[in-house]
């Protein structure tokens, strides 16, 4: 029997093939770069005439460039404490596998993007079960230019950190749903991948602190979640230990490893950013396309694809959040979003800020705008 399409369904699909069309749109206006054949030996010479390898170099390396580069040598073999040490390798795995597969670091960018508008997807429709919000939410998120700047100028790693937090979130809400310890060890596994990928001590502070307020509020005075964060903690922090395989397959052990941890965070620690110059910047950004960069001076810049959607989405993300948080919502996903949001913003007025930190922001707060949406439908 042939089953008939219901209107909102129509509408669905509708929305779903307008947001591939912008995507792929997207994709074809700058498709020169999706099409470009990787030269290990143009992006060497850029490494080693860049600031990594000659101090007060003019010949500045791009973060792209620099990830294409480390991506290429890891995935042949080099040693990761050598080159880019400093930041997590999986994402850089992962484009080196782009350039083994494509001989192209950016098409494994076009992949995870179109995997998270799918996990959106599947999250808006965990709690409203309708096909309409979720395609709803994937628009939003394909009009977002913090989104489409990570096809543009790929390839970054936030997406790829956006993809796995989400996957976390995804199976970590379906644990708390249908208490599935399969589920569980997914989330972890997520989340681990999630810490590989991009600033891990950062990371894994701020995602610590949110899961305890977000267990917290779930769970009132119970501490029924103790045991499965233990659990949860230990298996990602295991995950990015076997991040850096290659490391220990070059005879690294625990104690260099541990070693190279501390390394980092003293890096980190060792920079000459002045934070009160730079703190609550992303305000500015996100409302006046205005904001301290933290280079010398401390120039006001500005972004060029800032859209007037950012203030939209900002204020009205933020308004949902605080509102889903202290009220007695028991929508896990509502509750999720609404405190990562809430942390995450605050996390952001402390942070020397660049654009593409606000798409672990924005998706959140179009997450929780779309949510908001079913008390419309439902009247």
């Amino acid at each position: 029997m042939t089953k008939v399409l219901k209107k909102s369904e129509i509408i669905s699909l509708i929305i779903i093939f307008i947001s591939l069309f912008i995507f792929t749109g997207q994709v074809y206006l700058n498709r020169s770069i999706f099409l470009q054949k990787f030269n290990p030996a143009k992006y060497e010479e850029k490494f080693l005439e860049s600031q990594w390898r000659v101090p007060e170099s003019k010949n500045v390396i791009s973060d792209e460039d620099l990830y294409s580069y480390a991506a290429y040598k890891y995935i042949h073999g080099e040693n990761p404490i050598l080159i880019n040490s400093e930041t997590p390798h999986l994402g850089k795995y992962l484009i080196g596998l782009s350039i083994l597969i494509f001989n192209n670091q950016r098409i494994f960018s076009i992949i995870i993007a179109l995997l998270t508008l799918g996990v959106i997807y599947k999250l808006i429709l965990m709690q409203t079960k309708s096909s309409l919000l979720s395609s709803l939410g994937v628009l939003l998120t394909a009009l977002n230019t913090t989104f489409i700047d990570q096809i543009i100028h790929s390839p970054q790693l936030d997406i790829y950190q956006l993809f796995f937090f989400l996957l976390m979130a995804y199976f970590l809400i379906q644990y708390i749903t249908h208490k599935n310890n399969h589920s569980l060890l997914l989330s972890a596994f997520f989340y681990g991948c999630t810490l590989s990928t991009k600033f891990f001590f950062q990371s894994y502070l701020l995602i610590t602190l949110f899961m305890i307020i977000f267990f917290a509020k779930q769970y009132g005075k119970k501490f029924c979640w103790i045991k499965p964060f233990i659990i949860f903690n230990a298996i990602a922090l295991v995950i990015y230990t076997l991040s850096h395989f290659s490391y220990f397959l070059h005879g690294g052990d625990i104690r260099g490893f541990l070693g190279m941890q501390k390394w980092i965070i003293l890096l980190y620690k060792s920079t000459s950013i002045n934070l009160l110059k730079v703190a609550g910047g992303y305000l500015g950004l996100i409302f006046l396309n205005s904001y301290r960069f933290w280079s010398e001076g401390y120039p006001l810049v500005s972004y060029q694809y800032w859209s007037l959607f950012w203030p939209i989405t900002f204020v009205l993300g933020m308004i949902l959040a605080i509102v889903n948080f202290v009220s007695k919502n028991k929508h896990i996903v509502s509750l999720f979003f609404s405190s990562w949001v809430i942390i995450y913003a605050f996390f952001l007025l402390i942070v020397p800020i660049y654009p593409r930190y606000l798409l672990l922001l924005f998706v959140p707060q179009i997450i929780l705008i779309v949510l908001y949406g079913k008390k419309f439908i439902t009247n």
